[in-house]
C-alpha cells in the first residue's frame, strides 16, 4: 500500500483576523483615551478663565460697583452758576445750596478733577455710600424731592426749580 500523504491542516484565517482586529481596536482605543487625557479635552467642559490682568480689572470693577456713593455738589459762594434746564444759562445760588446730585463708583477725583471743583466754586459732599443700585435710588429720591427742599421753597414761585441747576434731566 502506499505511503500515506501527510495531511496538512489549515487554520481558519477568519478566527485569526477577527482576533487581530479586536486586539488592534483595543490598543487604538487605549491610545486614544491616553491622548485625550493628556491633551486636556476634559477642560473644554470647564468655564473659560480670564488672564490675570483681565481678572484684576473685573475684580476692581466689581468692587467699584459695591463701593459707590451718592453725592451733592454744593455752592461755596453766593453767585451765578451754570443751569442746564430752566431756560436760563445761569442761576443764582446761595452758599450751601445744591448745584447737582449725582452718583459715582470712582470717588470724587475719579468723577471730577480738582480744577473743576475749584473753577466751579463747589464742594463735593458724599450723602450716601452703598452699592450702585442703592446709590441710584438715593439719587432719584433726592432729585424727585428737590422741589420740596427748603432752599427751593424759599425762592419766589417763579424762581423755583424742579431739580438742581446742574442736573439736566430726570432719569
Amino acid at each position: 500500500m502506499g505511503a500515506n500523504k501527510p495531511e496538512t491542516r489549515t487554520l481558519s484565517t477568519k478566527k485569526q483576523s477577527a482576533f487581530s482586529t479586536l486586539l488592534i481596536g483595543a490598543v487604538v482605543l487605549l491610545v486614544a483615551v491616553a491622548l485625550f487625557k493628556n491633551a486636556g479635552i476634559q477642560d473644554d467642559f470647564e468655564a473659560p478663565k480670564l488672564n490675570p490682568k483681565e481678572e484684576a480689572k473685573l475684580q476692581k470693577r466689581l468692587k467699584e460697583i459695591d463701593d459707590s456713593e451718592q453725592y451733592a455738589l454744593v455752592a461755596n459762594l453766593d453767585g451765578f452758576y451754570p443751569c442746564l434746564h430752566s431756560g436760563q444759562t445761569v442761576y443764582y445760588l446761595l452758599a450751601g445750596e445744591v448745584r447737582k446730585y449725582g452718583i459715582t463708583s470712582k470717588g470724587q477725583f475719579g468723577r471730577y478733577t480738582g480744577a473743576f471743583i475749584n473753577n466751579n466754586d463747589v464742594t463735593y459732599v458724599v450723602e450716601f455710600r452703598g452699592n450702585i443700585a442703592e446709590c441710584l435710588k438715593q439719587e432719584q429720591i433726592k432729585l424727585f424731592n428737590y422741589r420740596n427742599l427748603p432752599e427751593n421753597l424759599a425762592r419766589s414761585l417763579e424762581n423755583r426749580l424742579l431739580r438742581p441747576p446742574y442736573n439736566p434731566i430726570m432719569r
